[in-house]
């Protein structure tokens, strides 16, 4: 995934980001996820840091085998929305 942030200068170009949307092709943000450290943002502080390392070690586990699968089932649903 990419982000980009793009000024707007008219509603026209609202509306054709708005129909690609609609297609799926892009997913407009208006506000980045407070839980994901890889979208720019304030500095994360020491202690949201260990919450966040402590959410994902008590989170559940699965294999590489299945994280693998996983991830072919993902590659064919976003080649769909590519063609």
């Amino acid at each position: 995934m990419q982000t980009l942030k793009v000024e707007l200068t008219s509603d026209n170009s609202l509306k054709a980001l708005q129909e690609l949307e609609c297609q799926h092709l892009i997913r407009i943000v208006t506000e980045p996820d407070p839980n994901s450290y890889s979208l720019p943002g304030h500095p994360v502080s020491d202690e949201e840091f260990r919450k966040w390392i402590e959410q994902s070690e008590n989170s559940p586990e699965i294999s590489l085998t299945e994280a693998k699968k996983q991830w072919i089932e993902q590659k064919k649903k976003l080649k769909k929305f590519i063609r």
